[in-house]
């Protein structure tokens, strides 16, 4: 009997988080409270919050899954099974960008980076996570780019891809155009091919600032 309830209770709390998520998307988080994710699934509000006793609560759950799929798409580059080389960077922009799945959870990543309280509160430790995050995904792909800086650029341009996909300004996944990425970021000099001159220049100076991506909405 404890083994059903454990079970019963890890369902409900999936169908929680899935429902979050699809009202997320659908609205934007400022419009999401834990009595309409629980009106959505037909649950009691204190169903809910026995399993989430805050709306910060919800959110780190829902942070949790946004960081374990990111990490399972990288997870072959972090291992080294991808190898090195233009086609190592092309699979792990692939991993990235295959299918709608990671497109869901930008709703929340640009609420959480968009965050700036005065105060501690309980999304101030959220945010941190985020950065964290993005740092850790700069690093793993600064390794395969003939310039470590140019990975911040990369981080902040597969951010636009996948915040055009959330919007649905662009059709389900990019994978298709990671073989692309890939050639753009590989070009001379540690910068994309193609640029303007004066861009160059510009990117040249500034494209080692860790910041370059922290506040993209």
């Amino acid at each position: 009997m404890a083994r059903r309830t454990r079970e019963d209770a890890a369902v409900t709390r999936a169908r929680i988080l899935a429902s979050a998520q699809q009202l997320i998307r659908e609205r934007g988080l400022h419009c999401v409270t834990l009595d309409d994710v629980a009106r959505a699934i037909g649950m009691t509000r204190g169903a809910v919050y026995a399993h989430f006793r805050s709306r910060a609560e919800l959110l780190g759950a829902l942070l949790s899954c946004a960081e374990a799929d990111f990490a399972a798409r990288l997870a072959p580059l972090s291992r080294g099974a991808c190898g090195t080389g233009p086609r190592a960077l092309q699979q792990a922009l692939a991993a990235l960008l295959h299918g709608d799945d990671i497109a869901r959870h930008v709703s929340l990543l640009a609420f959480l980076l968009q965050h700036k309280c005065g105060d501690a509160c309980e999304l101030c430790p959220l945010r941190a996570r985020v950065l964290q995050s993005i740092e850790a995904a700069r690093e793993t792909l600064a390794v395969l780019l003939p310039a470590p800086g140019l990975a911040s650029l990369l981080v902040a341009h597969l951010w636009g891809l996948l915040s055009a996909q959330a919007l649905h300004f662009a059709p389900s996944g990019h994978s298709g155009c990671a073989a692309s990425l890939a050639r753009l970021y590989l070009g001379h000099d540690g910068l994309p091919d193609g640029l303007p001159s004066a861009t160059q220049g510009i990117l040249a100076n500034a494209i080692c600032d860790p910041a370059l991506v922290r506040d993209t909405p």
